[in-house]
């Protein structure tokens, strides 16, 4: 029941945002899924040209030491993250 209060004071408090703030909140969100989109266009890019070429698959000792090292900058971020807020 606290819950459908807090809605309804959340609602009761909340405004319209007025045109400048939405368009810039709008151009956000674009920017953002563009950005994400571009991404997701270039890993499937490089998936597509790495299937073509024929090399030898990376050895286990390898792929430790880019799975640490991608788990170490994960960790960073978050902490640096978290630090900040």
């Amino acid at each position: 029941m606290s819950f459908l209060k807090d809605v309804k004071r959340a609602l009761k408090v909340a405004k319209r945002p007025d045109p400048k703030a939405y368009r810039a909140s709008l151009r956000a969100v674009f920017v953002g899924l563009s950005m994400l989109g571009v991404l997701g266009f270039v890993f499937q890019l490089a998936g597509s040209a790495l299937r073509m070429v024929s090399i030898a698959p990376p050895s286990s000792d390898t792929l430790v030491i880019v799975l640490a090292a991608v788990a170490a900058i994960t960790l960073a971020a978050v902490l640096y993250l978290r630090s900040r807020y």
